[in-house]
Parts: C-alpha cells; structure tokens; sequence
C-alpha cells in the first residue's frame, strides 16, 4: 500500500453536478436534471466534480472565456480532464485569488453556461500536522493543531493526479491533549494497492 500523507482544509462540503446532453443534436447541457445552461453556484477552496454523460460530439471544457468561444481558449489549468464527455471531471481552485466566473463549454459547438464562484463562509480551521500513520490490520493516524470544534475526515484516492478524492466510509476520532487519532479500515478491498491518503478539516 502506497500512502501519501497530506492535510486538506475544508470549510464547505465539495459539489458533484451532472451534465448531460446524451443527443447530438443537443445544442444545450442540461445540469442535474435542468436544461437551458443554466448557471452552476460553487464554492472556491474545495475538489468540486461533475459528472458528464453527453454525446462524443459535445465534449465540455471549463474556461474563463464565455460562449460562444470558437478558439476554445482561456482553459482553466484547475479543470481536470478537459474535453470529457463521459466520466468524471474535478474543478479545483484556490480558496482565495480565485477567479468569480468560470464556464463550462462544449468544445466543438461552443455552447455553454455560467459557473459563479464564492468564498466558503465561516471561520479558518487551525494548522494541521499529520504525525504518524500505522497500517496494520486497519489504519490509525495521529495528528496535530486540531480541536473539537473540528472533525477531520480522511479521504483516499488511488489517482491524484486527477484531484478527485473519496471520504473514507466509516472511522473514529479521538482528541486528547492536542493529538487527535483518527482510525479506520484498510482500503484493499475498496481501491486495491496503491491508496493515497490525506485528512481535511470540517466544522461540526
């Protein structure tokens, strides 16, 4: 098992939306369900992901250009994969300096909606220090700077390249004098041998 230590702060739960268009002679997305490219409201500082099922001629970008945009330029470095029509697309960006507007386009017809992007609301966990990680029958982390106004939450993934990060189904934590221990069982049945790990910070 490969485990990547890291910590994540997160202040606002990531947003999974679903983009489809499943006919080619769609001239439109339709997300969760709603027609028309409608304007999609997410929360900056967080892994958000959508879920595109659309026909092989409508694949979707994410750029800082607005429709209609023939040159496909301005796409955003923070989308990951680009140009999806089936499978999971992650947005990442930065919890501050982020840019407002952002859109989701077809790269071949050009058509497409608005994403507006905020500022999580509410106070700045602490700094968090990962100490130590024990994998035996199940998997035990100690870290540091948490509290009991926040829960950590371990995540795994088994691709970071693609940003996309899963909550770790069932684990405990315990806080004591500054440390806190969070505990859960091993992943191999779930994402086989190679699992990345990190922790993020939620308020209760």
């Amino acid at each position: 098992m490969l485990v990547l230590l890291s910590v994540g702060v997160c202040q606002a739960q990531p947003q999974t939306n679903t983009i489809t268009a499943p006919n080619s002679s769609d001239r439109q997305y339709s997300v969760n369900g709603v027609g028309g490219n409608p304007t999609i409201n997410l929360t900056a500082g967080v892994t958000n992901v959508f879920q595109i099922s659309a026909a092989s001629d409508h694949p979707c970008i994410i750029t800082t250009v607005p429709p209609p945009d023939s040159s496909n330029s301005g796409q955003y470095s923070g989308a990951s994969p680009q140009g999806t029509f089936s499978g999971n697309m992650a947005l990442v960006t930065p919890s501050s300096g982020f840019p407002t507007k952002l859109y989701y386009i077809c790269s071949v017809h050009h058509f497409g909606g608005e994403i507006d992007l905020s500022a999580a609301i509410g106070p700045t966990p602490p700094p968090n220090t990962i100490l130590q990680i024990k994998v035996g029958t199940n998997i035990v982390m100690t870290s540091t700077g948490t509290s009991t106004t926040w829960t950590l939450v371990p995540m795994y993934s088994t691709n970071i390249a693609n940003q996309l990060w899963t909550p770790v189904p069932s684990y405990t934590n315990s806080f004591s004098n500054g440390t806190n221990t969070t505990v859960f069982n091993r992943l191999d049945s779930t994402a086989g041998p190679k699992v990345y790990l990190r922790l993020t910070q939620q308020p209760h």
